[in-house]
């Protein structure tokens, strides 16, 4: 018996045999080759594997589409096929220089290390770019061949390899390298099946057809445990399901306070990913969209592109609302705004202030979200207002992307929502004339509202004691949101990292506030503690 460790990917605990993917080594061709003929080559696989892609796409779940969907468009994007070319007439094979490019690509994503939408996005290249060359050389591909079902183990997998496998064949995931927020790793938690990875190359080495306790959950692995171990395992399995039994019944339950009063639970989101494991968890709804996370390395997408991914998000959260946070790339850290220095920083051109200041970049964004708009329920907050003369041009900005699109003869949705991501409390003290401008929902982002109230950078170990998101100066700020959102009948949602720890919470609750907005980790500790909360505590005294 030898017990492994890794990293907790996809929670759950599985007593099986496992069974390794193996993938034959690639082996290029020397030349010479006609760059001609090898970009005309390169055209017709890239066509095949569009088709493949798109076959899988209609097959998926809403998230899973998202993912091959990217992939085929990511093999028509301009940037990436011109690094190819360059390679091919330099003189190597197709072949080669679709490998080349897109394990480049891929590398420069997946060191975006603040950016998790754009490292999941380098593993789309990567399968991508790997079913291109594997038509080129007449390679499967499919590897998994399975007739049990088995604990799958890898150096790393694919989406596609996932997602070739008729349901129930994998019991469990082990790979020696990938990292847990990987799409393997998202895939594996929506379909519940337990996941660790980095768990190194010497259990791979030597784990083929051999019996392995999966312990996801402490991100270990048991190869060959003894009685012992396997009668713990199996005891654990039991109160795991029993577990998983209330926690089921937790979801069924109403979305009510002790006292009667209903709540809304929706989640913060980078991506139709993480969209797709909220709704599982029980949000009702996307209370943030960080649109941010999508851009890809060196560039703003087109309208087109943008539009695509809003689409892909609302298909992930089934006809629930998804509220989208135009482009805030100081707090989004995307490659977009490397090269911007101080001035993209907590206190410079941030949010709306930087898309007023890049009005085409912006009009892009906000005609993508007008199309999206007519597809599901879509509704668009500004981040960084600070004050009413900002609401005012993004609107002005707003009105013009409409009568764009009407010229255009676009479909979109003429009374798409608009409002305001309350981080500045300027904005908190002047929120009646927003309001008054017509701004159609609040949103109170705890994370920026206490850093700017506080003078505390949020990242900054040292002033973590004055970080303190329900401070009696936040509940004042908030207070006086609320008494001005009740007034006028407009709605408000507060999300944030704070919002996720239960003590904030039920504060938040006391102050008015009904609807809240959590990272989908969160969302069923944060309704356990909101079922047990009054939401007038006082009201038994005074009755």
């Amino acid at each position: 018996m030898k017990v492994y460790k890794g990293f907790t990917a996809s929670p759950g605990l599985v007593l099986g045999q496992v069974s390794r993917l193996d993938r034959p080594p690639l082996v290029f061709g020397e030349g010479p080759f006609h760059p001609e003929q090898e970009k005309q080559a390169l055209e017709d696989a890239i066509k095949v594997a569009q088709q493949e892609l798109d076959e899988m796409a209609g097959r998926a779940a809403p998230s899973e589409q998202a993912i091959f969907l990217f992939q085929s468009m990511m093999l028509e994007d301009e940037g990436f096929m011109n690094e190819v070319k360059f390679q091919i007439k330099a003189g190597i094979s197709a072949a080669e220089a679709m490998y080349r490019a897109g394990n480049r690509y891929a590398e420069q994503l997946a060191a975006m290390e603040d950016n998790a939408y754009m490292q999941l996005r380098s593993a789309d290249i990567l399968d991508a770019a790997r079913r291109v060359v594997n038509v080129l050389t007449n390679r499967p591909r499919v590897w998994l061949a399975l007739d049990h079902p088995v604990i799958l183990a890898a150096e790393m997998l694919m989406p596609s390899d996932l997602f070739s496998v008729p349901a129930g064949m994998i019991l469990g995931i082990i790979t020696s390298e990938g990292n847990k927020q990987s799409h393997a790793a998202i895939i594996a938690r929506a379909m519940h099946i337990p996941c660790v990875v980095q768990v190194g190359r010497e259990f791979l080495d030597d784990c083929d057809g051999r019996t392995v306790v999966l312990d996801a959950n402490n991100g270990e692995c048991i190869l060959d445990p003894d009685a012992a171990a396997r009668q713990q395992a199996e005891a654990s399995i039991c109160q795991l399901q029993r577990e998983d039994a209330e926690m089921k019944q937790l979801h069924s339950l109403p979305d009510e306070t002790r006292d009667g009063e209903p709540f809304e639970l929706l989640a913060n989101c980078f991506g139709p990913e993480d969209i797709d494991t909220a709704m599982q968890s029980g949000a009702k709804g996307v209370g943030l969209l960080r649109s941010g996370y999508m851009m890809l390395p060196g560039r703003i997408l087109d309208e087109q592109e943008q539009y695509f991914f809003y689409c892909s998000c609302l298909a992930a959260a089934n006809g629930c609302p998804v509220t989208v946070r135009t482009f805030d790339f100081g707090s989004d850290r995307t490659v977009a705004d490397a090269n911007q220095g101080p001035q993209s920083s907590k206190l410079g051109l941030r949010g709306i202030r930087n898309s007023l200041r890049q009005p085409q970049q912006f009009q892009t964004q906000i005609c993508a979200l007008l199309r999206a708009a007519a597809r599901g329920p879509l509704r668009v907050m500004f981040p960084m207002v600070t004050t009413v003369e900002d609401w005012d041009a993004a609107m002005h900005i707003v009105e013009h992307c409409r009568q764009s699109l009407r010229e255009r003869g676009v479909p979109f949705n003429e009374n798409t929502q608009f409002g305001v991501m309350l981080s500045i409390p300027a904005a908190c003290l002047t929120v009646e004339d927003f309001i008054a401008h017509g701004c159609d929902f609040l949103v109170i982002g705890t994370n920026d509202l206490t850093q700017y109230t506080h003078a505390a950078d949020r990242e900054l170990a040292s002033a973590e004691h004055y970080y303190r998101p329900a401070s009696p100066a936040m509940k004042k700020l908030i207070t006086m949101v609320m008494d001005a959102a009740s007034a006028h009948h407009v709605p408000v949602t507060i999300c944030g990292l704070a919002v996720g720890n239960p003590a904030n919470t039920a504060q938040y609750l006391h102050l008015g506030l009904r609807s809240f907005s959590v990272s989908p980790q969160n969302l069923l500790k944060v309704k356990q503690a909101l079922l047990d909360t009054d939401a007038h505590p006082d009201a038994g005294e005074n009755a």
